[in-house]
């Protein structure tokens, strides 16, 4: 018996996710293809002093962030589903509804904004056949790939896990080969030139982009954006082989991030004015490189580019399937959400998000910079989970009992703790009012949709109790309230 029983505990094991799977995931989740495309992203928004600001703020930033969530996964290893279920626990069902659904629909964004990227670089393979990523091939071949990618993940998250390594090596491989490609061609009289942004130069293209304030603003929403996922580890934790291993993930993923972010928005202003490089054609790296080294410059990027983005798909597919299931284990999701199949992947939720992303695969044809529209929305939809975390830390640092002492590796102790998620939720509102109020109240209708999904799972659970509290229903009318304006906009500027 005792044999047997070891047995079962190494093949159980052995299905857990080891720290290696884990930072493959961070990495995939975080830089995925966004960083092909940053050099120009970033050219947009700002000259090479804004930057360098936009990123040390943002790094400060992000730190307290993920030093909040690595605190978090150490005084509650228990909670394996993190965003979830620091909501629920700290403010209740419907905030942990809140969150669920937010970050949900968030990454369901965050896959097509991947699908829009990828087929813009297949463009460059065959020109004219898949335009700026959102035409009708664009349509057809995504939705192939993607209901192609569900198929993968309801056959397990192992396989699933290989798949995302082998993905994030050759994303690395070849950002590896862009970054040293523009150290060696590095000039520091470009780099230098008109570093402040604040003067229009025709014969490099450059636009006057407003005071260094404002550039440092304008840089946040993509800045967000790439590091959306460094929370990937904390949400996968339940697969990980311990909470150890997931705090490892979540660091190191993050510096690495860091530096790669950093490098591949700054290296080329070594090359090229800003000017010049907002003005290239998706993705940016891939034009840079056959600048340098000619055609097949472009063709290691993009080669880079369709294995990143595939393995970032892969990855979000089975992060944003993992939280709907969780929420529904703990009856505040309806109940099929909860339904898992033989190779312990929640089904009903993999294809529900299939179907969404589906949907916002057949509304990217509409819009006018689908690749932009996608960015904007996903990271002003990270803020309110982020926002929600970092207060539960808060409120968990108010008392020993509830900030559940032992002897801690991240942070030394309870008031450390304190400052740090206070500092982290005001950087998160910091992000919130970087991406402008339109963009923020338009989430908000997003979160409203989700109302009556809550209540019919509450009518499932609890049919003859009060699907709200008092606070609950003051939340939820806020949310509304918010929408409603969010409406408002949208048809005083339409």
């Amino acid at each position: 018996m005792a044999a047997q029983e070891k047995q079962a505990s190494k093949s159980s094991n052995t299905q857990k996710v080891g720290v290696i799977g884990l930072i493959a995931f961070v990495l995939s989740a975080m830089v995925g293809g966004g960083i092909y495309d940053l050099p120009q992203n970033m050219a947009i928004k700002a000259g090479m002093l804004g930057q360098v600001l936009g990123w040390i703020l943002t790094g400060i930033i992000m730190w307290f962030i993920v030093r909040s969530f690595l605190t978090l996964s150490e005084i509650r290893p228990q909670f394996i589903t993190g965003l979830y279920k620091y909501a629920d626990d700290g403010f209740g069902r419907f905030t942990g509804f809140f969150v669920s659904w937010g970050y949900w629909i968030c990454e369901c964004f965050a896959n097509v904004t991947y699908a829009v990227l990828l087929m813009s670089t297949l463009n460059t393979l065959w020109p004219g056949t898949f335009g700026n990523g959102n035409n009708i091939p664009s349509l057809i071949l995504n939705s192939l790939i993607l209901w192609g990618m569900s198929l993968l993940i309801l056959n397990g998250i192992k396989g699933a896990s290989w798949v995302d390594i082998t993905g994030t090596v050759v994303m690395l491989l070849s950002t590896a080969v862009f970054l040293i490609t523009m150290i060696v061609v590095f000039n520091w009289d470009t780099f230098t030139t008109n570093m402040f942004a604040n003067h229009a130069v025709a014969s490099l293209g450059d636009k006057n982009l407003g005071s260094l304030a404002s550039q440092v603003k304008n840089t946040m929403m993509t800045t967000l954006w790439v590091f959306g996922g460094v929370e990937g580890a904390v949400v996968l934790s339940g697969k990980a082989r311990s909470q150890k291993d997931v705090r490892t993930a979540t660091k190191y993923g993050f510096l690495i991030c860091l530096v790669l972010y950093a490098m591949a928005s700054l290296l080329p202003l070594g090359l090229k004015s800003y000017g010049q490089i907002a003005a290239m054609h998706s993705p940016s790296s891939g034009e840079l490189m056959n600048l340098v080294v000619g055609p097949w410059g472009r063709l290691v990027i993009t080669f880079g580019v369709i294995l990143a983005v595939l393995s970032s798909w892969l990855t979000w597919t089975l992060l944003l399937s993992q939280m709907p299931a969780a929420a529904a284990q703990d009856k505040t999701f309806p109940k099929a959400f909860a339904k898992i199949n033989k190779n312990n992947v929640p089904s009903f939720s993999v294809i529900v998000s299939t179907i969404v992303m589906q949907v916002i695969i057949i509304g990217t044809h509409f819009a006018v910079n689908a690749f932009n529209t996608m960015l904007t929305i996903v990271g002003t939809m990270t803020v309110p989970p982020y926002l929600i975390s970092m207060m539960y830390l808060f409120k968990s640092t108010n008392s020993e009992q509830m900030f559940n002492p032992q002897k801690l590796t991240v942070t030394s102790s309870r008031q450390s703790a304190r400052y740090i998620s206070l500092l982290a939720a005001l950087g998160t509102l910091f992000m919130g009012y970087a991406a402008g109020i339109e963009y923020t109240t338009l989430s908000f209708i997003i979160y409203a949709l989700g109302i009556p999904v809550f209540i019919y799972g509450r009518k499932q659970y609890a049919p003859h109790e009060a699907v709200f509290t008092k606070y609950e229903k003051i939340f939820a009318g806020i949310i509304v309230l918010v929408a409603v304006l969010g409406l408002i906009f949208v048809l005083a500027k339409h």
